[in-house]
């Protein structure tokens, strides 16, 4: 579920993704951004259309495809709530739903509620796939936005302290992100989470047969002051069965300003969003509080991934 090889595929299924075209994608980012703060950003998909279709809720993901797709000239086709207004709601298949909007679209941005439905959309689909989010699996151009984040504070992606904190079970950008930092080496990573939100035991496997450095913890506040990079997640309501497992565990672990003397003066604290009480927002003032520096870059990420997609 987490392998290197399923990562390469999931974003577009006719190319393997490789740690070059990762590198690639960071450094036509970098420019992508120069050229928006300059506002010389060429309109090299005008006569391309793209589709976004969301069957779970987004604002940072979607508006920032969507607003990729327009600033580089593309026209675009868009379906929120997809689950109640498109005809999955008369029970149309995620494999058809992809035929057709192949029909329309030379690119189709979709996020699902289910597990591997982008793989499933991309076997059909004659059009490029990018996955948006399916279900508490992967989450790709969330992950690129990440590194590229990360990249550009410290500059590279290697020999670094990275702790991942809250629900690592259900966390797609944790899911999607390991597969990219196995590509780089001496990493250390710190997962903090209560028993029942762990990481899986998949993961757990293919870290110790990397031998990659890494420590399960319950206690944050012994873990702040030996990170570089503190990753944020939100316990996701929406993936439980019972509420009241829900209620048990969503107060476990929070970021509060007192917390901030823990972490070192150059770190950076980051976070997928939305949040709901998991950081304080006492700490957004805070020169470490990347995470809404980090919502901005997706926005050059995914500009990068649609050049990259056309090969442009």
């Amino acid at each position: 579920m987490y392998t290197v090889a399923y990562f390469e595929k999931i974003l577009n299924k006719k190319k393997q993704f490789t740690k070059e075209d990762i590198e690639s994608i960071l450094s036509r980012a970098v420019t992508i951004e120069k050229d928006i703060k300059n506002g010389t950003v060429k309109k090299v998909l005008a006569d391309k259309v793209i589709a976004c279709i969301f069957f779970e809720p987004s604002t940072r993901t979607r508006l920032s495809f969507e607003t990729a797709a327009i600033r580089l000239g593309a026209n675009i086709i868009s379906v929120e709530n997809a689950l109640a207004s498109s005809s999955s709601f008369k029970g149309e298949t995620i494999e058809d739903t992809a035929r057709m909007l192949s029909c329309y679209a030379d690119a189709i941005v979709i996020r699902h509620h289910k597990s591997g439905s982008a793989d499933i959309a991309s076997s059909v689909a004659t059009s490029s796939i990018i996955n948006a989010g399916d279900g508490a699996n992967q989450h790709p151009s969330q992950a690129l936005l990440d590194v590229y984040t990360i990249k550009k504070e410290y500059g590279h992606l290697d020999n670094l302290s990275i702790a991942f904190v809250g629900d690592l079970k259900n966390s797609r950008p944790l899911h999607s992100l390991m597969p990219i930092f196995l590509f780089y080496p001496n990493n250390t990573f710190y997962f903090v989470s209560p028993k029942e939100l762990a990481i899986s035991e998949e993961l757990r496997q293919e870290l110790e047969d990397k031998n990659i450095k890494f420590i399960e913890t319950q206690n944050m506040e012994e873990v702040l002051p030996k990170v570089d990079v503190l990753y944020m997640t939100r316990v996701q309501k929406e993936r439980f069965d019972n509420i009241e497992d829900y209620e048990k565990v969503k107060d476990s672990f929070l970021l509060k300003g007192e917390h901030l003397d823990l972490l070192k003066m150059k770190s950076m604290i980051l976070h997928p969003l939305p949040r709901v009480n998991e950081i304080d927002p006492v700490i957004d003032n805070d020169k470490r509080a990347y995470y809404f520096a980090q919502a901005q870059n997706g926005l050059y990420v995914r500009m990068a991934l649609f050049l990259y997609i056309f090969g442009l």
